[in-house]
């Protein structure tokens, strides 16, 4: 009975519609309780920018940035089908604005279509490109974290968010990380342990062996003479992700370093892995609130500045996303090597 109930609430958990819902509601309830806490008035007060030079300088470090990803995306594939760097880019703008209207991670099934369909790589193959692509991500953010967190530790610079939401954070980025690179390396083995296979459920150890086939399958496909451009590609990206929430502070006449601000745009990008409504209205605008305001901003202030930032990046990544998808929706015939 017990098992039938779970069974059953598994199921409903499973349907798009009814998680969808509650990830609104979740989001709602975060900017209620954010307008609650903050006054509309101050908030507003705060959004008005005073430079308007650096929004620009935030759309044109956003496009570089994407422009790095997408170079590492295209080497990542170069081993198993050429595809060129406009479509690794038209596809991971795509898969951005996918993943920000649906909050699902429907994004990366539009990947997973792409490469099946348009690029005629197998499923399994498909999800081991993507999980590895995911990795080097995590490399970069783990690195960022890991020295902002020291020079808070060792009170280099005291600006820096606070030192429990660095290790937090530090501690799901590398937690994250190890599940993907341990779970490759430990999962066969675990799973073929005697003990193991005693108490581990079937399911759970061919989950385990399809994901160390899938992170391996796609790590195969690097190639070595590509691997320290790939690596340095994600770096670029993380410090040019950083550099344009900088100019968010530039334009809105707030004294933020550079260095902090790029460990903040770091920190908070786990917000968007907090269940949220389309858009992740409520939790970027709750956690940014949080995050902003341990750099020493008034509520006010910070809560103004992440809704400004929240308002470009949406017109950035709606804008781009929308031509993007117009263009990987349209069938060409894959190139292959």
């Amino acid at each position: 009975m017990v098992q039938h109930t779970r069974a059953r609430a598994a199921a409903a958990w499973a349907n798009p519609w009814l998680r969808g819902g509650v990830n609104t509601g979740i989001g709602l309830v975060s900017l209620l309780l954010l307008v609650h806490t903050v006054p509309v008035e101050e908030v507003t007060h705060h959004l008005q920018p005073r430079h308007l030079s650096p929004l620009l300088a935030i759309v044109l470090f956003t496009l570089l940035s994407q422009v790095a990803r997408a170079t590492r995306w295209m080497l990542l594939l170069r081993a198993l089908t050429r595809v060129n760097l406009l479509d690794a880019l038209w596809i991971n703008l795509a898969t951005q604005l996918a993943n920000y209207v649906l909050p699902l991670r429907a994004g990366e099934a539009l990947r997973l279509w792409w490469l099946a369909k348009q690029r005629e790589q197998p499923a399994a193959a498909a999800m081991g490109l993507i999980v590895t692509d995911h990795a080097f991500d995590l490399c970069g953010v783990t690195a960022v974290l890991g020295a902002g967190t020291l020079l808070k530790w060792t009170s280099t610079d005291t600006q820096l968010p606070a030192l429990p939401a660095l290790l937090v954070v530090l501690g799901l980025a590398a937690a994250t990380l190890a599940v993907i690179a341990g779970g490759g390396w430990l999962g066969p083995r675990l799973a073929c342990s005697g003990p193991l296979q005693r108490w581990l459920r079937p399911s759970w150890g061919h989950a385990l062996t399809r994901h160390s086939q899938a992170f391996w399958s796609g790590l195969a496909t690097v190639r070595r003479r590509h691997l320290l451009v790939m690596l340095a590609a994600s770096a670029v990206a993380v410090a040019l992700d950083g550099l344009a929430f900088a100019m968010l502070f530039w334009a809105l006449g707030l004294a933020v370093p550079v260095l902090s601000a790029v460990v903040a745009q770091v920190t908070l990008l786990f917000a968007y892995l907090v269940p949220s409504a389309p858009g992740y209205v409520g939790s970027l605008e709750a956690g940014g609130t949080i995050v902003l305001s341990s750099l020493g901003l008034s509520q006010g202030a910070a809560a103004g500045a992440i809704v400004l930032w929240h308002v470009v990046a949406t017109v950035i990544i709606v804008g781009l996303g929308l031509i993007a998808m117009q263009r990987v929706l349209r069938h060409r015939k894959p190139a292959c090597s």
